[in-house]
């Protein structure tokens, strides 16, 4: 009876252990563009990687150096969440999706190095570093 009991239950037991080994999500370095002032904004710019057989989101993002960090689509309104497909790059970038860093608490000077904490569903919470790089002139 207990072998039965312990053979019923072993699916259970495999069952998380097999959806963590289908997630692998990983970050490349990023950038953010360097600022003057406080209180300003800026944007940041990453790639993320699913390397794993399933689907991951994105659902937020914490940068410290911003009271606030928003995930943000190429026409720069709200976002609540990025799916990353098996096998997909996703990349935040200016003319796409990217994070917009509001209401900063120091400004953002060569050479700087921020981290900044992704949320995902799947992955849970991943460490990010953006390198602080001159903002494009624009055209």
């Amino acid at each position: 009876m207990m072998l039965r009991s312990l053979l019923l239950a072993l699916p259970l037991l495999a069952s998380p252990a097999l959806a963590l080994a289908e997630v692998n999500v990983t970050l490349d370095h990023g950038a953010v563009w360097q600022t003057d002032k406080l209180g300003g904004q800026t944007e940041a710019f990453l790639e993320i990687h699913n390397k794993g057989s399933a689907p991951d989101v994105l659902t937020a993002a914490d940068c410290s150096i911003a009271a606030s960090t928003v995930l943000v689509g190429g026409d720069g309104k709200v976002l609540d969440s990025l799916t990353i497909l098996p096998g997909q790059t996703l990349t935040l970038s200016a003319s796409g999706p990217h994070l917009l860093l509001q209401d900063l608490h120091y400004t953002v000077d060569r050479g700087s190095i921020l981290p900044c904490a992704f949320s995902f569903q799947q992955a849970g919470d991943l460490l990010g570093y953006l390198n602080a790089a001159p903002r494009p002139a624009k055209p």
